[in-house]
């Protein structure tokens, strides 16, 4: 079962929504242990950059003790591992500072909405960098975060593996890319969700040092970098989907509805439309194949594909809706989760799939957590249980039922 340096693994962000990845690879990568195809290549975004490492960083284990190492960060961690109280002396300085930015003090500047300063204390905890090292110099192929330069715009891949690996970047689409050793900074900075969080600023390598942000703004799944970075085959998990959902919601939509589809936009479609830009590829080189017995060198190669996403894009939202009625309604779950019920009071959240698909990205709690972990998993042995062109990996369109 050691790492396949021509599988990548590629995973997406979208703030507790991580969990969903964590139950996804519960089903997959024991499976493809199992035929020698377990990925060598690791990249991830945001929420996906923190799984990323944790698998990079227990690559030398088992399959089964990597995942359920994974499963148990995701079963503990909680909105204080992620943000600070929202009541406290430094929550009413951001306050202050920012009134006295709209009535023109000087220096009146917030740099985020919500305090991210116990962040790298948990990457530190989750995240066993020295391994991690260890593992990319000798058992990896490569590991990958993404995140975006605040001084250029462009999408910055910081990606580490055998010494001496260089990737041109892509000037076209504005894909930068870094050789750095991976730190609680590159990670920090992939989830850096701009507005909420704060900008994080990277010092190493000095040639890329400066302050970033979510790599999810510009490339919320690093499908093209796991190509680049050598990647033959790929598993892509994503967080969101484009199929339109079995029930529309009615009325006229209101401030969350619109955030609502920007996040759609900004995550989904564009994931959506990478899928899609793969499977056009391949149906081509198939038909090249068929019509003449040979793909000419210059054409695209065939790339095999896993693509394991929720089945329409309020399925995580009606369940963030339905676990946040169900355990944080009461008088006691306000009382033990202070932060979490006044944020999803504040949206919504228990009121429709849309308030609670908002508010699914920062609903990290055990309860939901564990709800996505099941519907990860189902959703990845679905994908298993059909019908594909090689075993688990297909060529053409996802299948209609994904």
């Amino acid at each position: 079962m050691s790492p396949n340096p021509e599988v990548g693994l590629v995973l997406s962000g979208g703030g507790a929504r991580g969990a969903y990845e964590a139950g996804a690879m519960a089903a997959l990568l024991p499976h493809l242990g199992a035929r020698g195809e377990r990925p060598g290549i690791i990249l991830g975004t945001s929420i996906g950059a923190l799984n990323a490492s944790h698998v990079a960083a227990t690559a030398h284990l088992s399959t089964s003790d990597c995942i359920e190492r994974l499963l148990e960060v995701w079963r503990r961690v909680q909105l204080s591992d992620i943000i600070g109280p929202l009541v406290s002396p430094r929550a009413a300085w951001r306050v202050a500072t920012y009134v006295g930015g709209l009535i023109g003090i000087p220096r009146g500047r917030v740099p985020a909405l919500l305090d991210t300063s116990p962040l790298p204390g948990l990457l530190d905890d989750m995240i066993d960098f020295d391994q991690l090292h260890a593992n990319t110099d000798q058992q990896l192929a490569a590991l990958a975060v993404t995140a975006t330069s605040y001084a250029t715009g462009e999408s910055v891949v910081f990606h580490e593996g055998p010494a001496g690996v260089a990737v041109e970047s892509d000037v076209k689409r504005a894909i930068r890319y870094v050789p750095a050793r991976v730190d609680t900074s590159h990670v920090e900075a992939s989830a850096s969700i701009p507005i909420g969080f704060p900008s994080t600023y990277v010092t190493t390598p000095a040639d890329a040092a400066g302050w970033y942000g979510d790599g999810g703004t510009r490339l919320n799944t690093p499908l093209k970098p796991a190509l680049k970075l050598g990647a033959r085959k790929v598993v892509v998990i994503g967080l969101n989907s484009s199929a339109p959902p079995s029930v529309q919601e009615r009325g006229q939509p209101d401030i969350f509805d619109g955030a609502g589809q920007v996040l759609q936009a900004l995550f989904a479609d564009p994931l959506a439309q990478d899928v899609e830009t793969l499977a056009s590829a391949n149906r081509e080189v198939q038909l090249r194949e068929d019509t003449t017995g040979s793909v000419p060198d210059s054409a695209h190669e065939l790339i095999p594909y896993i693509f394991v996403a929720p089945r329409n894009r309020l399925t995580v939202g009606q369940l963030a809706a339905d676990v946040f009625r169900e355990h944080f309604g009461g008088v006691k779950a306000a009382l033990r989760a202070r932060a979490l019920v006044a944020m999803g009071t504040f949206v919504g959240a228990g009121n429709s799939a849309t308030r609670g698909e908002l508010f699914s990205l920062l609903f990290f709690a055990t309860e939901f957590h564990n709800a996505l972990i099941d519907l990860g998993r189902a959703d990845a042995e679905r994908w298993l249980s059909q019908t594909h062109d090689d075993g688990p990996w297909r060529y053409g369109d996802p299948p209609l039922s994904l």
